[in-house]
């Protein structure tokens, strides 16, 4: 489940690079409620551990309630697992809780497998305007959970005809999976999934073969969408819209975002605990770990500012390569981000990029600069005139 994430977080963090000022924690845009470590499914490349613990609307309620006077006008609150279906009475308690006390203050996102999405859940979602998340691997999810392929296929359908517009798709690929990329988009398309994103586990060393055979499925992609985008006038994969952000990518967790997991400890990204939070004596940890609930709304100012600067060190041109070549002198800086959690979870360093990375992302950035270029490519005005 958290490979879904990461391509997200790396598209919202993009920012242009001034001299952040660590010390100074911003105004929070979002925020993450871990529910529980509990999971039905054992995804390979999630690096999640599997736990008791879970958390409480009380919890919950203090945690909203405590950084009140810090919330952004509109904040996003993101419920996640484990699988988050497991503990809906959980769900359906914060959200009456958000509404009750912070009148339209909140935008919500929920995070699935989608093997327990039935139709009551789905009407909740679309009633509270959710912005779902549903992973699902196409072609590939045999190999990640063969018996759960009727459940989410159902869930998909339902949701076509119940809130079309109201999720996106991500499938994660490995290198044993990454052959059936571009069949299981185009099969998606077919099937009048609106919205597409893939992910790559790149925890794992890529090889030079694995990294050939990735370019030849992009390419067939990129053919794909454009025929796909000729058609409708929509370009259906996520990963491929332009945002317009340029500049060096930097993380904000700590800063402007925090998240809550089920052992009630605070950090700026959930995705730090799945690195650091079953280590509490690595010296890493108290960097980057807020504290328990109780510790956290407690901690000075002063104590919560030294923590976010740690945060705040964590830039692209600030990162470097196994091989210690510095990000900061690399061309293509402004157009690559890499999540440093998930850089550390395959070289064991923060920061520390892994060779096949590196690579990796300069192929997505070879195919997608021949997506722009292509001349039969469906442009803005096409687009525009379906509107």
């Amino acid at each position: 489940m958290r490979v879904a994430i990461v391509v997200h977080l790396e598209k919202f963090a993009r920012k242009r690079s001034p001299c952040y000022n660590g010390l100074a924690m911003k105004e929070i845009s979002s925020l993450t409620l871990v529910l529980s470590d509990q999971c039905n499914f054992s995804c390979p490349y999630c690096p999640q551990r599997r736990g008791k613990n879970a958390l409480k609307i009380e919890d919950i309620a203090f945690f909203l309630d405590f950084l009140r006077p810090r919330l952004e006008k509109e904040v996003w609150l993101g419920f996640y697992g484990g699988e988050p279906l497991l503990s809906w009475p959980l769900v359906e308690k914060t959200v009456a809780y958000a509404e009750n006390k912070f009148k339209n203050r909140f935008l919500f996102t929920l995070t699935t497998n989608g093997s327990l999405l039935k139709k009551e859940h789905m009407l909740f979602l679309k009633e509270h305007r959710f912005d779902l998340v549903l992973s699902y691997d196409g072609l590939a999810q045999k190999n990640r959970d063969g018996g759960s392929i009727a459940a989410v296929e159902a869930a998909l359908a339902n949701l076509q005809e119940l809130y079309p517009e109201g999720y996106v798709i991500n499938s994660v690929f490995t290198q044993k999976t990454m052959p059936l990329l571009a069949a299981s988009m185009r099969e998606m398309m077919k099937q009048g999934h609106r919205r597409l994103q893939y992910s790559l586990d790149i925890c794992v060393p890529w090889k030079n073969a694995d990294l050939a055979a990735l370019e030849r499925q992009l390419d067939r992609l990129v053919t794909i969408c454009i025929r796909h985008q000729q058609k409708t006038g929509k370009m259906p994969l996520e990963n491929w819209v332009d945002d317009g952000k340029k500049g060096t990518f930097a993380c904000f967790a700590g800063r402007d975002r925090l998240a809550l997991l089920p052992d009630r400890t605070v950090w700026g990204c959930y995705m730090f605990y799945d690195l650091l939070g079953h280590e509490p004596l690595h010296p890493d940890y108290s960097k980057y770990c807020f504290d328990k609930l109780e510790e956290f709304m407690s901690l000075p100012t002063k104590a919560l500012a030294t923590v976010a600067a740690n945060y705040a060190e964590l830039r692209q041109d600030y990162f470097f390569s196994e091989n210690k070549e510095l990000c900061s002198l690399c061309n293509d800086l402004e157009s690559c981000a890499v999540c440093p959690v998930t850089a550390a979870l395959a070289s064991g360093t923060l920061a520390v990029i892994p060779n096949w990375t590196c690579k990796v992302k300069k192929i997505g950035r070879r195919v997608q600069a021949r997506l722009t270029a292509n001349p039969n490519r469906a442009g803005d005005s096409m687009e525009n005139s379906h509107a």
